[in-house]
């Protein structure tokens, strides 16, 4: 029975782990400087974020691997593993880290903070939508792992647009911010072009690019939104 799982496993997504290692590059690259190259600087939290969001994305790197080769027990147990604890800590510290940024602005641009913090939120709510998504559908391998990529695809953004700073032209977070989720939108583009090409178009792609498109152009709104910057107001109070 294991053998021919494995054999099944194969074919299934014989890059994936490729593209999360990528993804992990991406954001190693992006906070290279702002992270990375602050060490000494930075809070105990953001060590704990940043080990917490990268060790996500590593589990992501492991599990198709596993999946490949049969070894579905440790697969599931891994998964378990990250997702009832590993997850929950991640959205609770990047909770954090919106609350530590908004008690920083002055260190940001005029505005920013707001901008950023409203990324952040729509991220997270994303992430627990995906999240409970793939945990629901663990057993229609399709969908779970079309999910379980959302993850990592809307955690991204940050890393992206940080790492575009190192491009001169992109001399600005409005510059990078809209680049780096059109990159996001254009790789879901991608992703379902390759769905219809293959005969079927999945939810959860459908639902990726709608929300990360609307991401995209609302956030250059926020800095008009007195009700946002209130509640922000409040939130960096608690």
């Amino acid at each position: 029975m294991a053998s021919h799982q494995t054999g099944k496993s194969s074919k299934h997504y014989p890059y994936a782990s490729y593209y999360f290692a990528l993804a992990l590059i991406i954001t190693w690259v992006g906070f290279s400087q702002s992270y990375f190259g602050r060490l000494n600087q930075v809070t105990i939290y953001h060590h704990i974020h940043g080990a917490l969001a990268g060790g996500w994305i590593l589990v992501l790197i492991i599990q198709p691997i596993l999946y490949q080769q049969g070894k579905l027990v440790l697969h599931r147990k891994i998964g378990k593993l990250a997702g009832y604890l590993f997850f929950p800590l991640l959205l609770l510290g990047g909770l954090k880290m919106i609350h530590s940024m908004l008690n920083s602005a002055a260190a940001y641009p005029p505005g920013a903070v707001n901008r950023l913090a409203y990324l952040d939120f729509v991220s997270v709510l994303l992430l627990i939508i995906f999240f409970y998504q793939g945990i629901s559908k663990a057993k229609q391998l399709q969908l779970h792992a079309r999910n379980m990529s959302m993850t990592v695809l809307i955690m991204l953004p940050p890393a992206i647009a940080r790492m575009l700073f190192l491009i001169p032209w992109f001399d600005s977070f409005d510059k990078t911010l809209n680049a780096a989720y059109g990159i996001i939108v254009l790789i879901l583009g991608i992703l379902l072009l390759d769905d219809h090409k293959k005969g079927k178009i999945y939810p959860t792609y459908v639902l990726g690019i709608v929300g990360v498109a609307f991401m995209l152009i609302s956030q250059n709104l926020v800095g008009d939104w007195q009700w946002w910057a209130n509640w922000m107001a409040a939130y960096a109070a608690l």
